[in-house]
């Protein structure tokens, strides 16, 4: 579990470790960024939350329930007012598609889901509770949201509506276990299925491409390299996958915004540190213990 004054998680119970990676508590004071990690999040808060990115424009949701899509860029969240936002990581392969809301559609943005949860007593009492946490949150106060919440993500993940992709999973995992180091024609091969149809079921389920999937994960992999090697960028991007520097400026540009020393010149100390261990959690498999 990580543990901050102002960032808390805690891993899922073995049932929902199929579906889920941590569940996140973070103080939103102002705005808050986030780099893309190749999953969605359900987020619950009890104020209004802005979205924006370098390639969006700032949108806001009321208070209730949304779900961030899938990201190609780094985005930030912003609250008026200090308040506690409890996340839900989903793997990427686990997006439940409410209301037949494809994943596509989801990309890029922060969608409220107010309308499903709106007339759910479990949440209505969840949002209730969140409301009132004190700016030093308590362990008990967590573990208490969580356990507002599991009865809602037992109806969700465990009826008939909703199957566990075990081949998406097998090759999402496949990706993964490569820091995303790896070519679209070698999944292909070890799957025996051609580009466009490994194109269309990644696109259709989880929202992105595999070539985007990968492009995501290795970014994620040179932050980590650059956490454990600060000021050697170009030995991080060698070791993350990109032929050289001028590759591995090219994707960033491309999907940040910014040049990787930009990027990182423009973090917090802590905003990196917790970046990096999230993606090291991921990449190391705590977020995947069944």
């Amino acid at each position: 579990m990580m543990d901050q004054s102002d960032y808390k998680e805690c891993l899922p119970p073995g049932w929902l470790s199929p579906f889920l990676e941590p569940f996140w508590v973070r103080r939103v004071s102002g705005s808050v960024s986030f780099f893309p990690q190749g999953v969605f999040e359900l987020l619950f808060h009890s104020m209004p939350l802005t979205y924006s990115s370098a390639s969006h424009e700032p949108k806001t949701v009321p208070a209730g329930g949304s779900l961030v899509g899938q990201q190609l860029s780094a985005y930030e969240i912003s609250s008026m007012q200090p308040q506690w936002v409890l996340g839900v990581r989903l793997k990427p392969f686990a997006y439940f598609q409410p209301h037949q809301l494809a994943a596509s559609e989801v990309k890029n943005t922060l969608e409220s889901m107010q309308y499903i949860f709106a007339a759910n007593r479990e949440l209505e009492s969840l949002l209730l509770s969140l409301n009132t946490w004190p700016a030093q949150l308590l362990e008990g106060q967590f573990q208490s949201a969580l356990t507002k919440l599991m009865p809602w993500l037992k109806r969700l993940f465990y009826n008939h509506d909703f199957v566990l992709p075990e081949l998406l999973r097998a090759k999402t995992n496949t990706i993964l276990d490569a820091r995303g180091n790896i070519q679209v024609a070698d999944i292909c091969q070890q799957f025996e299925i051609s580009k466009v149809t490994l194109r269309n079921h990644f696109v259709s389920k989880i929202g992105m491409s595999p070539k985007e999937l990968c492009k995501v994960w290795r970014m994620n992999s040179f932050l980590l390299n650059a956490s454990h090697y600060p000021g050697d960028l170009t030995s991080s991007a060698l070791l993350s996958g990109y032929f050289d520097q001028a590759h591995l400026n090219r994707e960033f540009k491309a999907v940040i915004g910014q040049t990787p020393k930009a990027y990182l010149t423009a973090q917090s100390g802590y905003d990196k540190h917790q970046s990096s261990q999230v993606v090291y959690s991921r990449f190391i498999g705590d977020y995947d213990p069944f």
